[in-house]
C-alpha cells in the first residue's frame, strides 16, 4: 500500500528532532501574508508564534499600538545614542523674547564678583525683587504667543535618530510648489 519513497520520507521524518519537525510545520512569511487581510503588518517573527493568523489579526485590530523594534534587539535600547554630544539647554523661543535670559545672565553675573561666604549668604538669606520684568508680557508670552513642541502622535513610538528625521506635516501629497510646476512646465497656481 505504501510505496517505498513514502515509507524513506517517514523514516527522515521520525529521524528529525521536535525542533526541526516544528520548523517544518511553520507557515513561511509569504504564504502568511497571503492568508491575512493586512500582509502589512506581519513581521518577520510573526511566523514563529504558536497561532500565526491569531497574532496578525490582532496586530490589525483598530487603535493596537504595535510593540517596540528593539524588543529582539541584543543591543540595549537607546545604547546606540552613548557617543554622541548633547547641546546645552536652550530655552523656548517665546520664552527667550520676553528678554528673561538677559536678566539672569546680568544677575549671575553680579554673583560672580561676590565670594564663596557672600554666596552662602546670598543663598541662606535672598533678596526678593531683584528680576525686574513686566508680568504682562510674561502672561503674553505663555498664554497668546505660546508654541506647542514637537510631539508624537498616539501610537507612534520613539526610535533611534526620530528627532533626525525631517518631518513634512505642512506638505501634502497633492500640493505642487511654484517651483516644481516650473519645472514640470505646468502653469503655476497664480496664473
Amino acid at each position: 500500500t505504501k510505496t517505498e519513497q513514502e515509507i524513506m520520507e517517514e523514516e527522515n521524518y521520525k529521524k528529525l528532532s521536535a525542533k526541526q519537525r516544528r520548523k517544518l510545520g511553520r507557515l513561511s512569511i509569504a504564504e502568511l501574508k497571503q492568508l491575512v487581510p493586512r500582509p502589512d503588518v506581519v513581521g518577520l517573527h510573526d511566523c514563529n508564534s504558536h497561532d500565526p493568523k491569531l497574532l496578525v489579526h490582532m496586530k490589525s485590530y483598530r487603535n493596537t499600538v504595535p510593540v517596540p523594534s528593539h524588543w529582539c534587539q541584543k543591543r540595549k535600547y537607546l545604547q546606540g545614542k552613548r557617543g554622541l554630544e548633547r547641546s546645552g539647554f536652550e530655552l523656548p523661543q517665546f520664552i527667550a523674547d520676553t528678554g528673561i535670559g538677559e536678566v539672569r545672565n546680568l544677575d549671575s553675573a553680579a554673583n560672580d564678583g561676590k565670594g564663596l561666604r557672600g554666596r552662602q549668604k546670598e543663598r541662606m538669606q535672598p533678596k526678593m525683587g531683584k528680576i525686574d520684568i513686566d508680568y504682562q508680557i510674561l502672561h503674553d508670552a505663555f498664554f497668546r504667543h505660546q508654541t506647542k513642541p514637537n510631539c508624537t502622535g498616539h501610537g507612534d513610538l520613539y526610535y533611534e535618530g526620530k528627532e533626525y528625521e525631517v518631518r513634512f506635516s505642512s506638505v501634502a501629497p497633492t500640493e505642487y510648489s511654484d517651483e516644481l510646476l516650473k519645472a514640470l512646465g505646468m502653469a503655476s497656481r497664480t496664473d
